[in-house]
């Protein structure tokens, strides 16, 4: 049985006031889609393509993940890519047909700052970081583990081609999607759910859309998502701080203290460590299931 997934339950919009996201997304946390979210005109929009990066920076040697069946380490954060390729041969790679290998959190400005130029971040949010945009490139079937980003940043994700399932899950489910300790993702599979395994995502429920080119997903602060690639796809996303000052210093906590922790304990004591995890993972899923933990399903019921 598939887990319980809400299809167009994300609102979808063209054009937003500062005032119509702050009052409707921003302070409530609630995701959004947003087309051209940046100015129909935006460059980036008709400019950033696999051609365009292939001459222009299809020399670098970049960093490859490949983190399906055998290779995926589900014991620990990725914090560098275990695989090097040329960007440009990576790039026809993912062209030619479905790959499981990714490429992502590429710093591509770093490279050629002049692609800063190609848009202008609208005036919807506060505390943006407007000089941290990130790259991610990948082919069909390419999957990103369920995960909550660790800075506990808003992501505002834009598609530039292809198209990609996105799943996202409120924080309130963390403990019921077996949240590891000292982490911020989790081993469930979102497609195939084992409710032998794990009971407790039996009450989770989740919003399953699809963005396409010219698409921007407004993901919250805390929010869980899983990503697929239905297509060769090229994406780039900003971020802005959260506006609850407790999310904030969590972020920092977990950046700059827990996740080193987390890896040292990792080396010294391997399978054991994340035999540990697993087990508090379990007993904090049991509990909600059993608490409910005031979980409120808002009287929805999801279609499939």
């Amino acid at each position: 049985m598939p887990l319980q997934l809400i299809t167009d339950g994300v609102d979808r919009i063209e054009g937003v006031s500062r005032q119509t996201f702050q009052e409707k997304y921003m302070i409530p946390q609630k995701p959004v889609i947003i087309k051209h979210f940046f100015g129909k005109e935006a460059p980036l929009y008709h400019k950033w393509n696999f051609d365009y990066f292939k001459e222009e920076l299809g020399h670098l040697e970049v960093g490859i993940y490949d983190l399906e069946g055998k290779k995926r380490k589900d014991d620990r954060s990725y914090k560098g890519a275990p695989d090097s390729m040329k960007f440009g041969e990576y790039l026809d790679l993912v062209q030619a047909g479905p790959t499981s290998r990714r490429l992502f959190l590429f710093n591509i400005f770093k490279h050629k700052k002049e692609l800063f130029k190609d848009f202008k971040f609208p005036d919807v949010a506060d505390r943006v970081l407007k000089r941290l945009p990130l790259a991610f490139f990948g082919g069909e079937g390419a999957v990103t583990r369920i995960h909550r980003d660790m800075d506990n940043s808003n992501v505002y994700l834009t598609e530039l081609a292809g198209k990609k399932r996105v799943v996202l899950f409120d924080p309130k489910y963390s403990e019921m999607l077996y949240r590891y300790p000292f982490g911020t993702h989790t081993s469930i599979d979102i497609n195939n759910p084992d409710y032998k395994k794990y009971p407790a995502l039996d009450k989770v429920i989740g919003y399953d859309c699809v963005i396409e080119a010219g698409d921007t997903i407004f993901m919250p602060s805390g929010w869980w998502h899983h990503i697929e690639y239905q297509s060769a796809g090229i994406g780039f996303s900003m971020r802005s701080i959260s506006p609850k000052t407790s999310t904030v210093l969590k972020g920092l906590f977990q950046i700059g203290i827990l996740t080193h922790l987390d890896e040292a304990l990792r080396v010294t004591f391997g399978e054991r460590w994340f035999n540990y995890k697993r087990s508090v993972a379990e007993r904090r899923a049991t509990a909600a299931l059993s608490t409910q933990q005031g979980i409120m399903y808002d009287n929805i019921r999801p279609t499939t």
